[in-house]
């Protein structure tokens, strides 16, 4: 009878009212099709993308005003090689870390890995994963401290005083070779040309810098991706045991009625 009402409901609501009726269906197949999205591998890849995105830009622009401003062709010539190369593997391994993360989420995960063999290999391969962004991160933040050095260096030409004293006229030098470089200076309108360069180059190495710790916050977010994935094989695993075990309970009451 409870039934009866129910279907007599839905067919007076869909008579009634037939757009509402069509946008729930629309809704849930909607929010259907949303469920099966990795939403936090999907995120870091987007973010692992910008990243990658404004470290390019950030040093090539960098490095081709650094050699305009040092007037030396040569100064950081592989910087484009390596670029290329970090790059290219970082956009490969970030795909590789989306499409396991889509397989290993809930509901994918439960028809994918049923079976304990293939839940096993399914947690082994998140595992590896998980230690290998682990050291990919570290990496990063490594990255992160390296491209703070010249932030930091082109920051001095906001606060250190450049006035030095020669033949009794105060002029404003400085001398590359304290800060590493070549044996290279610039004074009077040598220094102020440099000076100007050096205020616009800083925009690119922040730039590279911020892009540099996005991807470092990307590889953490795909960390905390692997552990929930993770955690939900074991708890499927476990949930499948205790399945088995339950069925081999019943099966041997059965036997001993019949017997």
């Amino acid at each position: 009878e409870t039934s009866r009402c129910d279907i007599d409901t839905v067919m007076a609501k869909e008579m009634y009212y037939p757009n509402e009726a069509r946008s729930e269906k629309c809704s849930d197949r909607f929010l259907h099709c949303l469920s099966q999205v990795p939403c936090g591998s999907l995120i870091a890849w987007i973010i692992l993308l910008v990243g990658l995105g404004g470290l390019t830009g950030g040093l090539l622009i960098g490095a081709q005003k650094t050699r305009d401003m040092l007037d030396n062709d040569q100064f950081l010539w592989f910087m484009e090689y390596t670029l290329i190369g970090v790059v290219v593997s970082m956009f490969v391994i970030g795909t590789l870390l989306l499409c396991v993360g889509h397989v290993s989420t809930e509901p994918t995960s439960r028809h994918m890995f049923q079976t304990t063999k293939k839940n096993m290999c399914a947690q082994g391969l998140n595992v590896f994963l998980m230690v290998f962004c682990y050291l990919l991160g570290f990496s990063w933040i490594v990255a992160s401290v390296v491209l703070a050095v010249p932030v930091y260096l082109l920051s001095l030409l906001y606060f250190a005083d450049f006035t030095v004293t020669k033949n009794g006229v105060d002029t404003k030098c400085i001398y590359l070779v304290h800060y590493g470089l070549d044996k290279q200076d610039f004074c009077g309108a040598d220094f102020q040309n440099f000076e100007r360069e050096g205020k616009q180059l800083i925009i690119s190495y922040i730039a590279a810098l911020a892009s540099s710790i996005l991807i470092a916050i990307s590889l953490i977010h795909y960390m905390i991706v692997i552990s929930a994935n993770l955690a939900n094989l074991r708890n499927s695993r476990i949930a499948t045991l205790n399945a088995y075990d339950d069925e081999m309970a019943n099966s041997k009451l059965v036997a001993d009625t019949t017997m």
